[in-house]
């Protein structure tokens, strides 16, 4: 059974029932991350038991007290190496539910108000009511903007346009 496969219900567990995950999650996974305390949870020489005390001693105070306590059952259970995984499931499920997309706009001037009305309009057709638009300027496109949705890029610029016009003259 993959890492992936176990740590998903965990996530699924602390998704359903509460929110506000995320700052100790991330602050619980680069600390497992940490040599150190992966040769402590590894270690033959301890019982899991004292190897939970011990992660914990490390967070006493930092987090929240439902925090103490998923990591007191992920110990029980002896997946204290699961939390990388765990916070991966976790950040997809809020993405998911959120499905927020997040938009780059590159123009070659500023965009007004209505013009950024307009293209969000559009956008929101394409990838759905819940985008995060931002805005850049490229004096090199020379007019127009392009428009990157993650590795997706939609060229509107005049720079793109005069480059396909000169490989079809080729």
């Amino acid at each position: 059974m993959s890492l992936e496969t176990l740590a998903r219900p965990y996530a699924q567990a602390i998704f359903d029932h509460s929110e506000g995950w995320s700052k100790d999650l991330d602050q619980l996974e680069s600390i497992i991350n940490d040599t150190k305390v992966k040769d402590l949870i590894s270690s033959p020489d301890l019982a899991y038991k004292q190897k939970t005390e011990a992660f914990i001693s490390l967070f006493k105070g930092e987090v929240e007290e439902k925090t103490i306590k998923f990591i007191e059952v992920l110990g029980d259970a002896k997946r204290l190496s699961l939390i990388p995984g765990i916070n991966s499931e976790y950040k997809r499920l809020v993405a998911e539910k959120n499905s927020s997309t997040d938009v780059l706009i590159t123009s070659a001037y500023p965009l007004s108000p209505e013009q950024l009305e307009v293209i969000s309009n559009k956008l929101k057709k394409k990838y759905g009511e819940n985008i995060s638009v931002t805005t850049e300027e490229d004096a090199s496109l020379m007019g127009g903007f392009l428009v990157r949705s993650g590795d997706e890029v939609t060229d509107y610029t005049i720079k793109g346009k005069l480059g396909k016009l000169v490989n079809q003259i080729r």
